[in-house]
């Protein structure tokens, strides 16, 4: 029996409320016709703006936050225990850290100005998705260490430049390498004879080229001003053997490091944090293998600290009445 009438008591209380709230709108200038179209509309702006619901764009946005900040925890976390890293180099910028970054562009950060909103539902289940995949297969991809040489540096327009300044990619640490391997990295510009050589080669070229690969002659010239660069990873025993065992196009593409008093070379190891004493000998093998015809191209140990790279990913919620 008290069941039963705590049941009346509820039914007539909503009936209460509702005939309250057609009162309200009443005398408000609301019809109930009126209430279901405004209802409506908001819910068709808040998809176009926020790709659905403000209640379950916040669900997804709040997820991808957390999962944005599993991320960065787990990268400072090894950012930490690396602590510092060592690069040998001739380049006198002064270097005032490394960042670290996992080994995977989850997102970008470009919108379009034209566009009249984004879908947040969609852009956080993506960067969710690409994030399990890089935990999935973490030890293979490791993550990326860039050193940051600021904005605006010269060597590195328009080649390793992004959206943080210029920055080089001299490591990628991993658990999967069971051997270390070396990166060197090689940046020049054209010598003035050389230049001009190409720039008569480029001339000779048929019209139907250029057309193919959708470029112009003048396209082509302008981009020999540009900085020029020149990678090689290579092992352990190809250190230790002072031989590069590259064949076709990669051999092609092996840094010389012969070339004018211009050339900016970076050397490290790739995969591996080496303590100081090994690391001086990995140089020194380094120096043997590829600077024996250049002695007068000098460089030196840097340390740099390591960093976390911030990512912009995490995003605040988005207001009921936002629209």
């Amino acid at each position: 029996m008290k069941a039963e009438k705590i049941g009346f008591l509820i039914l007539k209380y909503g009936i209460y409320s509702i005939l309250v709230g057609l009162i309200l709108m009443k005398l408000f200038g609301y019809s109930f016709e009126e209430m279901i179209h405004n209802y409506k509309a908001k819910r068709e702006m808040e998809m176009i703006h926020y790709g659905g619901p403000v209640s379950e764009v916040n669900k997804h946005i709040v997820a991808r936050n957390n999962k944005v900040e599993e991320l960065n925890n787990l990268t400072s976390n090894l950012a930490n225990k690396i602590n510092t890293i060592l690069y040998y180099t001739n380049d006198t910028t002064t270097i005032h850290s490394a960042l670290i970054q996992a080994n995977r562009k989850y997102s970008s950060n470009y919108t379009n100005p034209y566009q009249i909103g984004r879908n947040h539902i969609a852009e956080s289940n993506k960067i969710i998705k690409y994030i399990n995949e890089f935990e999935e297969k973490i030890d293979s991809l490791g993550f990326n260490i860039f050193i940051n040489r600021g904005k605006g540096n010269e060597f590195l327009t328009n080649v390793f430049q992004n959206k943080l300044g210029s920055e080089i990619r001299i490591k990628n640490v991993n658990e999967q390498d069971s051997v270390n391997k070396y990166k060197v990295i090689e940046l020049h510009y054209y010598p003035d004879r050389t230049k001009q050589r190409l720039i008569e080669r480029i001339k000779e070229r048929e019209v139907s080229w250029f057309a193919a690969v959708g470029s112009t002659p003048e396209k082509e010239i302008a981009l020999l001003d540009e900085i020029q660069y020149s990678i090689a990873i290579f092992t352990e025993k190809e250190l230790q053997e002072q031989k590069l065992e590259f064949h076709g196009i990669k051999s092609l593409l092996a840094p010389r490091l012969n070339l004018p008093k211009n050339s900016t070379f970076y050397f490290s190891c790739y995969n591996k944090k080496l303590d100081s004493l090994t690391f001086v000998k990995k140089t020194e093998l380094f120096e043997t293998m590829f600077l024996k015809k250049q002695p007068n191209i000098k460089g030196e140990i840097r340390s740099v600290k390591v960093i976390l790279n911030q990512n912009k990913d995490s995003i605040s919620t988005i207001n009921n009445d936002g629209l």
